[in-house]
């Protein structure tokens, strides 16, 4: 509602309590004063409240927005504006963005997506976000349901497996790299699961506590040797082991398939397979250099994934914790932030602060922890020896 309209209505509301007084009349033997000053306290109450304080709204505030400099642009929706811009006019051409909303005026489609990108790149709430834009606390939830749901809607397209020969052999020189020369030669990616913490559910409450004693969803992502997530499975509930998350994602069912004769890295929570390579464990007292050497260069490359998450959540901040009713839609909005990390990857659109930042959880759970071990020892395990011995 403008401000015409909330002054036109406590003009109606005015009225309507001069009208009042005038047309009631009360006898001694029916006192009404009492009431009376009741109803009128109530009717000046709601239409008090219809005429909001604007001390923190801008007018026209998408205009301002365009005055700001890329920097502060970019430190407030998250997003440098060529990406913003390359969003926002997908957005608009798609089915998600309305054509016309009957007896009320519509929100751009530019409006909608800076709504949405300032929910989900800060913990403000979505009334300050309208407050600020100077639409009502339902508009904002509508904007950031047709974002979300669009983002979802192309989530296949921008988060996908490799595609060529030539990225395979880039990554695995990427992954390379980053233990300078040495180590594991055919890593085409990293996995690992990130903790995101979200409103108690009222279903099956417990376990989505996990250890560290909050309710969480599990994130399980893979990226590549430059932070783009290749693949994400999310909303397992806190309890559950990396180990039991990898197993139930379809990822796993297709996994020696996707990665041929290559491999993912992933942590000791993880079991040891042809396709996914793990650290050696010190279970027998002795630790040969070979197998030191093989674990530091794996951390090396693995590193990957916990710099990806880490990259995520401080720049989409919601992430640090999802105010969604449900799990369903919490899982929605970090399905989104999945996506717009990797339309800013594609863009080459990065925090300059953000680059070195490492994330570590520490909430996951080892799989010594489970009962799921699927591993399969026999040629994993000579895989594994050969890499350690001959590449490390």
């Amino acid at each position: 509602m403008d401000r015409q309209s909330e002054m036109a209505l406590f003009d109606a509301a005015t009225q309507l309590l001069e009208s009042d007084s005038d047309d009631m009349e009360c006898s001694d033997s029916d006192p009404c004063s009492d009431s009376d000053d009741e109803f009128d306290d109530v009717c000046i109450l709601v239409a008090c409240a219809l005429v909001r304080e604007d001390a923190n709204r801008v007018p026209g505030y998408e205009h301002v927005v365009s005055r700001y400099n890329e920097r502060e642009f970019k430190r407030l929706f998250r997003l440098s504006r060529e990406t913003f811009d390359c969003l926002s006019s997908r957005f608009s051409a798609s089915g998600y963005y309305p054509s016309a909303v009957q007896g009320r005026r519509q929100i751009s489609a530019q409006k909608t997506c800076l709504i949405a990108l300032a929910y989900i790149g800060s913990q403000v709430s979505m009334y300050a976000i309208g407050d600020k834009f100077n639409v009502t606390e339902s508009s904002v939830h509508a904007c950031i349901t047709r974002v979300i749901h669009f983002l979802h809607a192309i989530s296949a397209e921008v988060i996908s497996w490799l595609s060529s020969v030539e990225e395979v052999t880039r990554i695995k020189a990427g992954f390379l790299a980053k233990s300078g020369g040495k180590g594991p030669r055919n890593a085409i990616g990293c996995i690992d699961g990130s903790h995101i913490e979200i409103p108690t559910p009222s279903e099956s409450a417990q376990s989505y506590f996990n250890r560290k004693k909050w309710p969480s969803i599990i994130l399980q992502g893979i990226c590549d040797d430059r932070n783009k997530f290749q693949n994400v499975f999310i909303g397992f509930p806190g309890s559950a082991h990396d180990a039991r998350v990898l197993r139930e994602s379809p990822f796993f069912e297709r996994a020696a398939v996707e990665c041929g004769e290559s491999y993912i890295l992933g942590d000791s929570a993880y079991p040891l397979m042809p396709w996914l390579m793990t650290p050696f464990r010190d279970n027998e007292g002795t630790f040969p250099t070979w197998k030191s050497n093989f674990n530091r260069r794996h951390s090396q490359q693995r590193v990957a994934i916990e710099n990806t998450f880490g990259l995520l959540k401080q720049r989409f901040r919601r992430l640090y914790f999802v105010d969604a009713k449900t799990v369903e839609q919490s899982c929605y909005v970090v399905m989104a932030a999945c996506v717009l990390h990797n339309l800013c990857n594609d863009e080459r659109d990065f925090l300059q602060e953000l680059t070195s930042l490492r994330h570590d959880d520490d909430v996951g759970n080892d799989a010594s922890e489970g009962d799921f071990d699927f591993n399969q020892p026999g040629y994993a395990q000579a895989v594994r020896d050969f890499i350690a011995k001959e590449q490390c």
